[in-house]
């Protein structure tokens, strides 16, 4: 399996490639975010409610450039997004360190998070741009494979970092991202070229008169569908070992093996998966993903022993790894030609969404019900009924006609 993704990596056409690269990089130098909240605790010493407002201030930001991304690259192109964007975030790291006022640090952080993230909507604008329609969902899960790599290495070395010298870890990050624009830049520069600008042309993605729909009540709909995707695939990264630990009483290596399941599953299958299924449309591709998404976390909720979450575990990631590949594809599709920056920011959105919001719903839940796997059973649940709803949309005489 690790021979076939990296053929298929291989297999990008050059610009593809370095963005792979670059994603890859980008997402290795996430090493202070994660350390953020530790940080403020044991340098700044502010209360609770402080350090979430700070915390809270980066997510805001991010959703603030998912929803201005669409005027930003109609001002410029993706790459000079992503290589302001890269200045900017550097740059930012440098000077948090150095604050100590409240005020300051939400306002540095927002910026931080504006910066971050216009990096993802200009990567999928971009992966779009270079590559063929009956190719995109693979060329989307490359994409996704290098952010999984470098978020799961990122992280590690940042708390190696962190653990040495708290910040430090800022100016490391700083450097990484540093390094990132300057590999991006060269590579950018060198495949500026006459013999380039042919093959970008053998690129321009065939219409596909079958899938593609250019109606945005199609868009809309697939939008909304989602929303509860992404809350659900919010539980693991934020709620996951509260729940497995404090919700379930099992021990703590159950969580590691939950989230090394999880990795080594989208390391290794879902670049294969997708290359099988690209000649699928992605909105069958969708359905499959939204029953096997529903499927493992209502299996997360009535699970009560180490390996049935494991083998809930393996059923969700497998719904992760052909949903989110697929709904990009079917975002591509169903978007004009001005509104593709848009709808992707949006998309981008949506998952901010549900990192911010699936913490607070869960506790709502759970002290409404007293009962910590509800959480799990209601978005495996809520996943089924959009899957439902955007097979019947789908399908709705009257979209057929708009």
């Amino acid at each position: 399996m690790l021979r076939q993704s990296f053929q298929l990596v291989r297999s990008l056409n050059p610009q593809l490639r370095v963005l792979f690269v670059t994603t890859l990089i980008y997402r290795v130098s996430t090493m202070a975010f994660p350390f953020l909240s530790a940080w403020l605790y044991a340098k700044e010493g502010l209360p609770a409610y402080q350090v979430g407002v700070i915390v809270g201030a980066f997510g805001i930001g991010a959703l603030v450039s998912d929803l201005l991304i669409s005027p930003i690259l109609r001002m410029m192109s993706a790459s000079q997004a992503i290589k302001s964007g890269l200045c900017i975030y550097a740059i930012v790291l440098l000077f948090i360190p150095h604050l100590e006022q409240g005020c300051s640090l939400v306002l540095m952080t927002l910026i931080w998070g504006m910066a971050y993230e216009i990096f993802t909507p200009s990567a999928f604008s971009m992966t779009i741009e270079h590559s063929a329609e009956e190719n995109r969902k693979v060329a989307f899960s490359c994409n996704r494979l290098a952010i999984n790599i470098g978020m799961a290495i990122g992280p590690a070395l940042g708390g190696l970092v962190f653990a040495f010298q708290s910040d430090l870890v800022f100016y490391v990050n700083s450097g990484v991202v540093l390094i990132t624009l300057i590999y991006f830049s060269v590579m950018q520069r060198q495949l500026v070229s006459p013999s380039d600008r042919s093959t970008r042309r053998d690129l321009k993605p065939e219409q596909n008169h079958q899938e593609s729909t250019n109606r945005p009540v199609y868009f809309w709909s697939s939008f909304f569908l989602s929303l509860p995707i992404h809350l659900a695939y919010a539980l693991p990264p934020t709620v996951l070992s509260v729940y497995m630990v404090n919700g379930l009483g099992l021990e703590a290596y159950w969580v590691s093996f939950v989230y090394i399941t999880n990795a080594l599953l989208v390391t290794l299958f879902e670049l294969p998966i997708n290359n099988y299924m690209k000649h699928m449309t992605s909105y069958v591709s969708m359905l499959v993903g939204y029953l096997l998404g529903a499927m493992g976390f209502i299996t997360m909720g009535i699970a009560q022993i180490g390996p049935m979450l494991i083998l809930a575990t393996v059923i969700w990631t497998l719904g992760e790894l052909i949903v989110f590949p697929s709904l990009l594809d079917y975002i591509s599709k169903s978007s004009g030609e001005g509104k593709k920056s848009r709808n992707l920011g949006l998309h981008s959105a949506g998952v901010n969404i549900g990192i911010i919001f699936t913490p607070a719903i869960v506790s709502l839940l759970t002290v409404q019900t007293g009962d910590p796997s509800f959480a799990w059973v209601s978005a495996g649940a809520l996943v089924l009924i959009s899957m439902v709803m955007l097979y019947l949309s789908e399908k709705a005489h009257f979209l057929k006609r708009v």
